[in-house]
């Protein structure tokens, strides 16, 4: 099947529009998930401050799903990551083809895109590799909260020694 040129222009302005609108979804998609898991991340580190000592089993459990959650969280930021890289590849293809990163095809003296928007190396600052140190971070903080417990520093007086008891303040001054 003989396709004609023109057509074969519309294909691939119709392609590079899809990757683009799918890699801005990616992104904004992984970004909202780790606010989320930021947030959780905020409440939970709370509730490790100020509300409960932790039994020996408790650290441990609070700490095996904790783990559980990080690699899970780390695995889905991973996934969409490739699916990213995946359209990102095909992006640069398409604007090779369309020949955006010649200089004088459509503009005088310059390229319509710069050459390193076709850098396929991935640098430290990329955004995939910033939200993998936020998670980390998160979880990391957690697991050390866990086990520090805060709640055990404080006077036993202001933390409930377990979680269905009622909270006691000290009011002697």
């Amino acid at each position: 099947m003989e396709i004609p040129k023109d057509k074969k222009l519309d294909i691939l302005l119709t392609q590079l529009q899809e990757r683009y609108d799918a890699i801005h979804k990616m992104r904004d998609r992984s970004m909202q998930f780790v606010l989320w898991i930021l947030g959780l991340g905020l409440g939970m580190a709370w509730l490790l401050i100020n509300e409960t000592i932790l039994k020996y089993t408790q650290q441990w459990t609070i700490t095996f799903l904790l783990i559980l959650l990080g690699v899970a969280t780390l695995l889905f930021v991973y996934g969409i990551e490739c699916g990213f890289e995946a359209s990102r590849k095909i992006i640069i293809k398409i604007e090779t083809a369309l020949k955006f990163y010649e200089k004088d095809f459509y503009i005088d003296q310059d390229s319509v895109l710069p050459s390193e928007y076709n850098n396929k190396k991935k640098r430290w600052t990329d955004h995939y590799k910033t939200l993998y140190v936020i998670i980390t971070s998160v979880f990391v903080a957690l697991i050390v909260l866990t086990w520090t417990n805060p709640c055990k520093l404080k006077s036993t007086n202001t933390c409930v020694s377990e979680p269905n008891q009622i909270q006691i303040k000290n009011i002697n001054k």
